[in-house]
């Protein structure tokens, strides 16, 4: 019985989910024939009508579908609405895929939307430089983490092979390692990984590798084009006044109000990347929307294929005078430091030893 006096009811693993959950998470994917002809937009239409149509007489209200999608390679994917699942959907797979084949007969089966996530190690350098290391790696990986597993292509390293050699060569290599990035299916994989990981009989520490993009903010110096892992300033700045100090440390100077981490009405705010008033994650700052049209453009692969290429964003910087973001064409970002900086960054800020081991590290 219930708190209230009424019976309980069980569990059915259909309850709508508070809150959202990731777009990932609940997507499905449809699965053709090989040698099927390519979708059109008024399959997918189609597709989307006949499917919520069978889920209407089957499921909860809130288990259906939205925006079938077809995607560059050619898949049909939809996502549950919000309040439910990609596991929910699949609880009537039978249904949803007969009713996807009236749209398409080359429809074979419906699957969970696999998602990959992206790793990084330190790793002995010397150890895994002859051509066949990341091959080995990729055996230590897997052997000694049960159930994990790392598709042979997806390893690689962060930094350009010859860049590495050329810096171990001349022995300017941090500590003889380098980073390697890799991506494992599944972000319970990933968890593991993060929480615990060992290659060789030797404990290492895995982080989320998230790319830089020319629109990512630093946390410790508030500038545009880099994150707070790879921040070589190494001056803080306050993302909400740009004094000299990090967001989370801002704090209200008058006696009767000291928030902390927010802005009040005695606030002066300033960006540190354009000086305007306003916060830097603010849409309508100049230089953010410089920032990401730049990171759209890569994204797309269409950026700057014309002649005259765009100015990059400006910044202020903590002297007032004017600076900019390191922009080359192409919308790649580019680092102002040597190209094996990030090594180096990436060592000093761990605190990592040749084994691998290191704390926490926010990226």
């Amino acid at each position: 019985m219930g708190r209230n006096g009424k019976p309980e009811r069980e569990a059915t693993g259909l309850e709508p989910i508070k809150g959202s959950i990731p777009r990932d998470e609940r997507g499905i994917v449809f699965e053709r024939a090989a040698g099927a002809p390519q979708f059109n937009p008024a399959v997918a239409a189609s597709a989307a009508a006949f499917v919520n149509i069978a889920l209407s007489k089957v499921a909860p209200a809130h288990v259906w579908t939205e925006a079938f999608r077809i995607s560059v390679q050619g898949r049909l994917s939809t996502t549950a609405r919000f309040g439910a699942s990609a596991a929910m959907l699949l609880r009537f797979k039978k249904e949803v895929l007969e009713a996807a084949r009236k749209a398409d007969r080359a429809i074979i089966n419906v699957v969970a939307n696999e998602t990959w996530a992206e790793l990084k190690i330190l790793v002995p350098y010397d150890r895994y430089r002859h051509p066949n290391g990341l091959a080995e790696l990729r055996e230590h990986i897997e052997a000694e983490n049960p159930g994990v597993m790392v598709p042979p292509l997806s390893m690689k390293w962060m930094r350009a092979v010859s860049t590495i050699e050329r810096h171990y060569q001349a022995g300017r290599l941090p500590k003889n390692t380098a980073s390697v990035i890799f991506k494992v299916p599944g972000k319970a994989a990933a968890q593991k990984l993060l929480v615990e990981m060992w290659v060789a009989g030797n404990k290492f520490h895995a982080l989320p590798y998230i790319p830089d993009k020319a629109n990512t903010l630093c946390g410790a110096c508030g500038r545009l084009g880099h994150s707070e892992f790879r921040c070589q300033r190494g001056v803080a700045t306050c993302t909400i006044c740009a004094d000299s100090h990090r967001t989370e440390e801002h704090r209200c100077q008058v006696a009767t109000c000291s928030k902390v981490r927010k802005v009040c009405p005695h606030t002066e705010m300033k960006c540190p990347n354009c000086g305007g008033r306003h916060l830097a994650q603010d849409a309508r700052c100049q230089a953010k929307r410089a920032a990401i049209e730049i990171a759209r453009g890569r994204r797309n692969g269409t950026a700057h294929a014309e002649t005259a290429q765009p100015t990059p964003p400006a910044a202020t910087c903590s002297s007032g005078r004017s600076a900019r973001l390191n922009w080359v064409p192409g919308g790649e970002p580019a680092e102002t430091s040597p190209d094996w900086t990030e090594d180096v960054m990436e060592v000093t800020a761990t605190g990592m030893d040749p084994s691998g081991t290191a704390p926490p590290v926010a990226v």
